[in-house]
């Protein structure tokens, strides 16, 4: 093995212990949008039809759908509830599920393995794009190769890109995070890759073009216009992500019109391919159109900083927010972020700064145009949205902005051993060594501010807890443990409840009503029941207390109080409804007496109940 595959393996390890350590416990509990995209997968494990939905969205795709109903099936390409989400990183989590069980760790392992996959595949994607040495395009086997110190560290840049996603910490976050943001950055790598391999080929192939060496040019543009197409299927702002080959496109015919020309196919053939590959999808926005602007107007119109009325001004807005986010002034929810701190952190924003300038210092190269476009355009979604800096939304961001710090840590490099020798009492050059020592010394204090942020204070958050559900989890693995047949009732009701219905691994084992209303349930005949009560629900509470008095109850635990009503109580409550139904409900009618309903969960209250 080459000493540069050793420290790039290296490099994947460490992405690999920072993304999967305690994976089931950092973040603590199971937030509701994790467990939301857990149920979806956990029907597709379960062979359930499609669409369902939890907690009444239904509501809201029935004025999505209007007089065109959707089709039943067993395989959606497309998940409505809870804003609507693109399907892949549901799939994939479903096998996750299948293998492992509806726990939290299945649900994390697939952003986890794809940010540990985002890191490997930045490299070769960086690698691409810089084309050593010296970000110039590839030499033709026959030329001299340079062999200067200068050369060398900037083969480094590809390493330094990875090592910078391995460790910068909003990356870390969201690939411990069971949302469908990180899976994008590998499809977005991909997609890098491959073009930039065809744009490589195409300037080094001499004329005439081997057939061999066309076909390879050829199948590049195909794969990348694959991973392009294949983008929209994982995250919204993927759908922004065409828009940085239209840019560079038109950058490209505008520097070096020839070349492009001799490549009109390949490119068109990126273009159609990538079509193809999203026209499931497209087809049903264009079918739905509610769901294709439904999350992204939402987003884009609430929030803080948004400016009613006028979008323009707050992107502008928005402009100075996401740059103090990246220095000094990060995101302050706690759910993304450790409150306030920034994207990078001190060494990074340095070698970002240092990196910004060389890039710009190159003006018109190919490959410093892209990457500048790739990440403008990859942090469009945060601009254009509420609450700047939203790093979740900046999660495409993260590539770019660790090849940018490559790039500005070996201009660092360059600097030093051109310089170097005027530190050196003899004017010679400062050995290697001192290079080395000078570059893990850099490296290891950001891997620090690292380890130190994230594993340290965000983790040991008093808040953490609250904002990721786990009093909800708890609950609902307390409730999943009770005996087999149990009647379950959570009062009073709430509007978020996916977290409790995957800790049961069934959204039908729990009911909910108000506990406001003259009605109790009081579960099926021969059944034992258990009301889960939140403390602060003490009306409900005495209630209970007073209809069954011979039932066990514990308020030992801190999320709800625990009342269990054996089989013989519910059977003498039962027994006294005229026409028994799957749940009777007790309470006075207005002729006096005992009434009947049927009780179904609901996010606003109860409902079905009869008086």
């Amino acid at each position: 093995m080459s000493r540069e595959r050793a420290v790039l393996l290296l490099i994947v390890l460490l992405a690999a212990f920072l993304r999967l350590w305690q994976l089931e416990a950092l973040p603590p509990g199971l937030y509701h949008d994790e467990a939301y995209n857990g149920l979806d997968a956990l029907s597709l494990v379960q062979g359930k039809t499609f669409p369902q939905f939890y907690e009444g969205w239904e509501l809201y795709a029935q004025e999505a759908h209007g007089e065109n109903p959707p089709e039943p099936t067993r395989w959606p390409i497309f998940f409505e509830g809870n804003y609507g989400r693109e399907p892949l990183h549901i799939y994939l989590m479903a096998l996750s599920i299948w293998l492992l069980g509806p726990t939290p760790l299945a649900i994390r392992l697939v952003p986890a393995l794809s940010g540990v996959l985002a890191v490997l595949l930045t490299y070769f994607a960086a690698k691409a794009l810089l084309n050593q040495p010296g970000g110039t395009v590839r030499r033709p086997a026959t030329a001299k190769v340079d062999q200067s110190p200068i050369a060398n560290l900037q083969s480094h840049a590809p390493l330094l890109a990875a090592f910078f996603l391995a460790i910068l910490v909003p990356a870390i976050h969201f690939s411990r995070f069971g949302l469908r943001a990180m899976l994008f950055v590998p499809v977005e790598m991909l997609t890098v890759l491959f073009f930039w391999r065809g744009y490589n080929l195409s300037q080094i192939t001499p004329s005439p073009v081997h057939p061999r060496s066309k076909n390879a040019i050829t199948r590049s543009f195909l794969l990348a216009g694959f991973f392009l197409g294949l983008g929209i299927y994982i995250y919204a702002a993927a759908r922004l992500f065409p828009l940085l080959f239209g840019l560079f496109v038109l950058f490209w015919a505008w520097r070096d019109w020839a070349s492009l020309r001799r490549n009109l196919l390949n490119v068109g053939g990126m273009a159609v391919v990538s079509l193809v590959t999203a026209l499931p999808l497209l087809y049903f926005f264009w079918r739905y159109p509610y769901f294709f602007v439904f999350r992204i107007a939402y987003v884009a119109n609430r929030g803080l900083g948004t400016v009613e009325d006028r979008p323009l001004l707050t992107w502008l807005l928005n402009v100075g927010r996401v740059v103090r986010g990246l220095y000094w002034q990060g995101e302050t929810h706690l759910r993304h972020n450790l409150p306030g701190r920034p994207y990078l952190d001190p060494l990074q924003a340095i070698f970002f700064t240092l990196g910004l300038v060389d890039t710009l210092r190159h003006k018109l190269n190919p490959r410093t145009i892209f990457l500048l476009l790739w990440l403008l355009v990859m942090l469009l979604p945060t601009i254009m949205s509420g609450d700047a800096p939203h790093f979740g939304r900046m999660t495409g961001a993260a590539g770019p902005v660790a090849i940018v710090a490559a790039v500005g840590a070996v201009w660092l490099g360059e600097w030093l051993m051109v310089n170097g020798k005027r530190l050196m009492v003899n004017g010679g050059q400062p050995p290697k060594v001192f290079h080395f020592s000078f570059y893990l010394l850099l490296l290891i204090g950001s891997l620090s501010f690292t380890l130190r942020d994230y594993f340290v204070r965000y983790a040991s958050h008093p808040q953490l807890t609250a904002d990721f559900y786990l009093p909800e989890w708890e609950l609902g693995q307390f409730a999943a443990a009770q005996p087999e047949g149990t009647v379950l009732y959570l009062s009073p009701t709430q509007e978020e409840m996916a977290t409790i219905y995957f800790a049961l691994a069934d959204p039908e084992g729990l009911q909910s009503y108000s506990g406001t209303g003259a009605l109790v349930p009081v579960g099926r005949p021969g059944e034992t029941a258990v009301y889960l009560v939140r403390p602060a629900n003490e009306a409900n509470w005495q209630r209970l207390t007073s209809l069954f008095p011979q039932a066990e109850i514990d308020q030992s635990r801190p999320d709800a109080w625990v009342m269990t009503v054996p089989n013989s109580a519910a059977q003498a409550v039962a027994a006294v409804v005229e026409q028994p139904r799957p749940h009777a409900f007790r309470g006075p009618n207005p002729a006096g007496g005992v009434c009947g309903a049927l009780g179904r969960k609901s996010p606003v209250g109860d409902s079905g109940l009869a008086g």
